[in-house]
């Protein structure tokens, strides 16, 4: 779930001081030992910053991830270098655009061209955040509190890709069409399946910013406001998506590499009350409405894992928990 390096960065902003290694050889062995000189790595921002590139942390799928100090004024930065042409221009729009909203995004400091010893390279230079992945329920609260505020915006940046009502309901009903053999045995039992399935958005929800990929593994807590990361699915889109997905992920137990999942149901409470606890115009989803957002959350998650042959999971156990919320009255926020 996006480049799961942001979501493991614990160090506190702070001067950088490499830190001396003793070469005295009367106590160590020159086999265990390596001093010989480090080799810098200087990443040359075009009409920006230079950066001294450091560790090479765990990697996701989209993006070459390498943290790295400002060498002007030794600010702690990661450095995401663009695989595919065009996959930074999202994160850069929405943390630019929020960043300059006092949204809770990490400081974006460059982007664009770069080189790199003789090689040319597109990247994105952002501030290393304090936080971890959230794992108390008031962590999870903080993190539904952090997507409200994203939310709540009533402007947003026009260079965003926007998915708007009508469109996003045709596309949900377009997966349970395509999903119809696998869901058959599964859905009998869901009450209003009708609806659940149909392509009507209900109540008109107004069009929001929406991160795409919420989670734990996008979110560093700190104990305060915490921090979004991994902006690259940013889009505007019908407001209760995002919020309907980062339930179905409580749930669903899904998380960073060695995430801990527990307290499935607890954790949905928290993110879905931190959520609508910030919402400025008080919404509360009736039940349809919720069922109907839970629905489309979990019917993307079956779509998706069924379209990548079970990866990150089975869209088995994607399916097994959407019935199981929905039949069993499992989770509804603000009731």
């Amino acid at each position: 779930m996006g480049d799961p390096c942001f979501a493991y960065d614990r160090i506190h902003r702070q001067p950088h001081r490499p830190r001396p290694l003793s070469c005295d050889r009367d106590l160590l062995s020159a086999d265990l030992l390596d001093c010989s000189p480090r080799v810098r790595e200087l990443l040359q921002i075009r009409d920006g910053p230079s950066v001294e590139l450091e560790e090479r942390p765990a990697q996701g799928t989209r993006h070459e991830v390498r943290f790295g100090v400002l060498v002007d004024t030794g600010e702690r930065v990661a450095v995401k270098f663009e695989l595919t042409p065009g996959t930074l221009a999202g994160e850069r729009a929405a943390l630019t655009w929020l960043g300059s909203r006092d949204g809770p995004v990490p400081l974006l400091f460059a982007s664009g061209a770069a080189v790199l010893g003789r090689e040319q390279r597109e990247c994105l230079v952002s501030e290393r955040r304090a936080g971890s992945p959230p794992t108390s329920i008031d962590g999870w609260r903080r993190m539904g509190r952090a997507y409200a505020r994203v939310a709540q915006r009533r402007d947003f940046p026009l260079v965003l890709p926007v998915l708007d009502v009508a469109v996003f309901g045709q596309m949900h009903a377009q997966r349970i069409r395509e999903l119809d053999d696998l869901l058959a045995g599964r859905v009998a039992a869901i009450p209003d399946w009708a609806f659940l399935s149909s392509p009507q958005v209900p109540e008109s929800p107004p069009l929001v910013i929406t991160h795409g990929d919420p989670g734990p593994g996008n979110f560093l807590d700190n104990g305060r406001d915490g921090t979004i990361v991994d902006w690259e699915e940013a889009q505007i889109a019908p407001r209760g998506l995002d919020l309907a997905r980062l339930v179905f992920i409580a749930l669903l137990g899904s998380g960073p590499s060695g995430y801990l999942a527990r307290d499935h149901d607890r954790r949905a409470r928290a993110a879905a009350n931190g959520y609508l606890e910030v919402i400025q115009d008080g919404w509360q989803p009736s039940r349809p409405e919720w069922a109907w957002w839970i629905t489309a959350a979990g019917v993307e998650f079956v779509h998706r894992r069924w379209q990548l042959g079970g990866k990150p999971g089975s869209w088995q156990a994607a399916a097994d928990v959407l019935r199981a919320t929905l039949t069993k009255d499992r989770y509804w926020p603000g009731l």
